[in-house]
């Protein structure tokens, strides 16, 4: 057996052993106190009644779905490389996935309504989804029909969605959640994320509110590019992932070969120097019709932990607080080792 191969078996295993446990590595918990003052907040901005002022300033925030995902995504690249015993944890996962929406679409943290609905969520478990053969559109049209009444003219969609048909209300919202370069919510990322979920559906399970989205949300896209070729991320740290999420969706599409072929330059110079943000270059790079180079094998190999995990690199930034995830880094990990040739 390989380097690569025993890599991936022992990461293998390592996940079997989470999801046995219910994933306790891929949780995101947020504090009390953190959960009270977005409350706070949030109620400065919008009439809430007591009651709920009350019950969710000591709700307890709990991110485990969109993980999960991210997870499950590795889960089913190693399923569909022959490794049969992955195929039950995909079912399993994407039955708690379906299960975890939340009303009309799913949240972040699932049942802390002061959160609004993402297209980070809906994007990245409507990929998951599709590829497991489990997307239904009673779970997705609703979902899809609002992230496109959240779109915006110049083509972009805010990462979060107002229920409410009044702009006015929704500008007000992306602005107390907002995490773009001017707070409006028009986060990079989080764009390629839904509509590279979009595209998956409409490509393989049917017609999607957000299909016509597409087209405009990848010319706003494209201008996002910064000119040594990568894209800025809002919610992740780093440009590995965003650049990741970017390229993915281009590739997908074809025909944007000049901004996809710049972001391999520039990733292929970048070196990062740990194995979460490595993984993100080589499958990046993959899209890009790059397969892995050997010191980036190598440098994901070496830093396997003995279990079979990687390190908990900081991935999300969520208000100036970062969080990793060993759970999440296997999963990023066991992808770009199963792109080897």
């Amino acid at each position: 057996m390989s380097p690569v191969d025993h890599a991936v078996s022992r990461a293998i295993a390592y996940l079997v052993r989470q999801h046995e446990a219910a994933y306790p590595d891929a949780v995101h918990v947020m504090g009390a106190y953190s959960t009270a003052k977005f409350v706070e907040l949030y109620a400065k901005h919008f009439a809430l009644p007591a009651a709920y002022i009350h019950k969710f300033s000591r709700f307890r925030c709990e991110g485990r779905a969109f993980h999960v995902a991210l997870i499950t995504d590795a889960l089913q690249d190693a399923a569909d490389a022959g490794h049969k015993d992955c195929q039950h944890l995909v079912e399993e996962n994407a039955a708690y996935l379906r299960t975890s929406k939340d009303g009309q679409s799913w949240r972040y943290f699932p049942g802390f309504e002061p959160l609004p609905y993402d297209g980070d969520s809906l994007g990245v478990i409507a990929q998951v989804l599709v590829r497991a053969g489990r997307a239904r559109p009673e779970d997705f049209e609703g979902a899809f029909a609002l992230a496109a009444a959240n779109a915006w003219d110049d083509g972009a969609v805010s990462t979060f969605f107002c229920e409410a048909p009044d702009p006015r209300q929704r500008i007000e919202l992306n602005r107390l959640w907002g995490r773009g370069r001017d707070d409006t919510g028009r986060d990079a990322e989080v764009v390629a994320n839904l509509m590279y979920g979009a595209l998956l559906y409409e490509r393989h399970v049917g017609p999607c509110a957000l299909a016509p989205r597409i087209h405009p949300a990848v010319t706003w896209l494209l201008k996002q590019q910064q000119p040594m070729g990568f894209w800025r991320a809002s919610w992740y740290v780093g440009m590995c992932y965003s650049t990741y999420t970017a390229v993915r969706l281009l590739c997908a599409l074809g025909g944007h070969e000049r901004a996809t072929d710049q972001a391999a330059r520039f990733l292929a110079q970048a070196g990062a120097c740990d194995p979460l943000n490595r993984a993100l270059t080589v499958l990046a790079l993959g899209h890009c019709g790059q397969p892995p180079a050997r010191h980036d094998l190598d440098l994901i190999v070496d830093s396997q932990f003995p279990d079979g995990s990687w390190e908990a690199i900081p991935l999300l930034d969520n208000h100036a607080r970062v969080w990793g995830s060993r759970a999440v880094t296997t999963g990023f990990c066991l992808k770009a080792l199963l792109a080897a040739p």
